[in-house]
């Protein structure tokens, strides 16, 4: 049902242009609450904020979901892709992992560059957030 609705909606040229104007109507209100509704890889994301996913540990290869907070216990390899994401909207991709004894080999898509370092190093847990293709990651 949400589904539906999130693809009738992005056919009105009307919502494009309103939501740029920052005209925000029930009905607009109503969409971002939709889209948040809708189904993918088998959990539920209906709260209207970021949300977190518990995605997994050992070698993983992941496909992320943008806006969703994808955290991964402690990886050897870390092999990430891009879900797609909402057509004129800002997709955050964001994950936390956890390096053990020996450092987790991280790959992420050909085109992503670094802000800083993208060294991974062992024994510590590190966030990255990926927007418009650039990279950020911290690790403690």
């Amino acid at each position: 049902m949400a589904k539906e609705k999130f693809n009738n909606y992005l056919r009105k040229a009307t919502f494009k242009r309103d939501l740029e104007a920052g005209n925000i109507l029930a009905d607009s209100i109503s969409f971002i609450k939709d889209i948040r509704a809708i189904y993918t890889h088998g959990e539920y994301y209906g709260s209207g904020c970021i949300t977190s996913v518990n995605s997994g540990t050992g070698e993983i290869t992941a496909e992320l979901i943008p806006n969703v907070f994808h955290v991964f216990g402690e990886v050897s390899a870390l092999n990430i892709s891009f879900g797609e994401g909402l057509p004129n909207m800002m997709n955050e991709y964001m994950f936390q992992f956890t390096s053990g004894v020996n450092p987790t080999v991280l790959t992420l898509p050909e085109g992503v560059k670094w802000i800083g370092s993208s060294v991974v190093r062992a024994n510590r847990t590190y966030q990255v957030s990926i927007l418009n293709n650039i990279a950020v990651m911290g690790g403690a």
